[in-house]
């Protein structure tokens, strides 16, 4: 997968899972990665997209990672890049509509 073609966590879809192809760490300062690392966000965990926020931001995102549920803000998603999503809804895009609440 090309890194344009990659999908960032940001943009997936509520109710999709996928797992994390790799995470970059240039983006986030010390504090924000370390906070990501032991949430235990590391490359090849699953991730699922729980909830989003409502507001025009969709900010912050709710996720599943192993058992746990963590919001983490959009910038910080989109630092986590995935490979393709294995389990989506049927007929759904993995890609979340940006403006419409529940993409």
């Amino acid at each position: 997968m090309q890194l344009s073609d990659a999908l960032a966590l940001d943009r997936l879809a509520v109710g999709h899972v996928a797992r994390i192809a790799g995470i970059d760490w240039a983006r986030l300062d010390a504090a924000e990665g370390r906070r990501l690392r032991e949430f235990g966000l590391y490359e090849g965990m699953e991730v699922e997209v729980l909830h989003r926020g409502t507001l025009f931001f969709r900010d912050p995102l709710a996720i599943r990672v192993g058992r746990m549920r963590i919001a983490i803000r959009a910038v910080h998603a989109a630092a986590v890049t995935l490979d393709p999503p294995t389990v989506a809804a049927a007929g759904a895009s993995p890609v979340g509509t940006p403006g419409l609440a529940g993409a």
